[in-house]
C-alpha cells in the first residue's frame, strides 16, 4: 500500500515512499516483472510527476530500478548469480565486523542487539512481519557497532536486496526458528570477546542465505 504524502521536504518523502513501496512488493516471491507507472504513482502519492521522476532517477542510480526503452521503469531484480555474490561479500563483511565490534564496542553496547531478539519460537509464526523487520535492523545494528561508517555504507548500498531475500525466506517457519537461535549465538559470541568465534558465527549465519538462494531461486 502506497500512501499520499504532504508537501514538506517533498523530494525526500517521495523517494522514501517509493523505496518502502518497492520493499513491500517482495519481488523475489514471484517471477513477474514489477513495473512502476509514473502516472499511477503520481495519483497515489498526490504529487506531480516531477518529484516522481526525480525519485526514480535516484533509485536508478542506486541500482534499485532500471529503465527499459519503450517499456518503462521496472524494479531491478538481481540474477541468482548476482545475489550469491552480494550475500557472499556481505558474509565476509560481517565476519570482519566481529573483530571491529569486539575492538570498538563495549559489552553494554553489544547487549543492545538483544532488543531485536525478543521473539519466542512458539510465537514467531504469528509475528513474521515484525520479525522480518527486526531481523534487518539486527544486521544494520551489527554494522553500527563496528563504529566504522564505511561498513554501514557498504551494507546500505545492497540492503534492499538483502531485505527482499530475508522477507522471502523468513516466511519459511523453520528458517525463522533457526534464525532466532543463530541471533542468540551471535550475541553470545560477541560478548565472549573471542573474535575468531564471533567471526565464524556471523559469517556462517550469512552464508546460510547463500545456500537457500542456491536451493530456492531458479535463476
Amino acid at each position: 500500500m502506497i500512501q499520499r504524502i504532504g508537501t514538506v521536504n517533498l523530494k525526500g518523502k517521495v523517494y522514501d515512499s517509493l523505496k518502502k513501496y518497492i520493499i513491500s512488493l517482495n519481488i523475489y516471491l514471484k517471477e513477474t516483472d514489477f513495473h512502476l507507472d509514473e502516472r499511477q504513482l503520481s495519483l497515489k502519492l498526490g504529487v506531480s510527476r516531477t518529484p516522481i521522476r526525480e525519485a526514480i532517477a535516484r533509485l536508478e542510480q542506486e541500482g534499485i530500478v532500471k529503465t527499459i526503452p519503450r517499456r518503462g521503469v521496472f524494479v531491478n531484480r538481481k540474477t541468482k548469480k548476482d545475489l550469491i555474490e552480494i550475500v557472499s561479500v556481505w558474509a565476509g563483511l560481517e565476519g570482519y565486523a566481529a573483530h571491529l565490534i569486539i575492538k570498538n564496542s563495549t559489552q553494554e553496547e553489544i547487549k543492545k542487539l538483544e532488543k531485536f531478539c525478543q521473539y519466542k519460537k512458539e510465537n514467531v509464526l504469528s509475528e513474521l512481519e515484525n520479525y522480518s523487520r527486526d531481523n534487518i535492523l539486527f544486521h544494520q545494528f551489527i554494522m553500527k557497532l563496528t563504529k566504522v561508517d564505511l561498513m554501514s555504507h557498504i551494507l546500505e548500498s545492497q540492503l534492499l536486496h538483502l531485505q527482499f531475500l530475508r522477507k522471502k525466506f523468513i516466511i519459511e517457519s523453520k528458517r525463522a526458528i533457526k534464525s532466532i537461535d543463530e541471533h542468540d549465538e551471535i550475541i553470545k559470541s560477541l560478548l565472549s570477546g573471542n573474535a575468531t568465534r564471533a567471526e565464524k558465527t556471523l559469517r556462517n549465519h550469512a552464508l546460510g542465505l547463500v545456500k537457500r538462494i542456491e536451493e530456492k531461486l531458479r535463476k
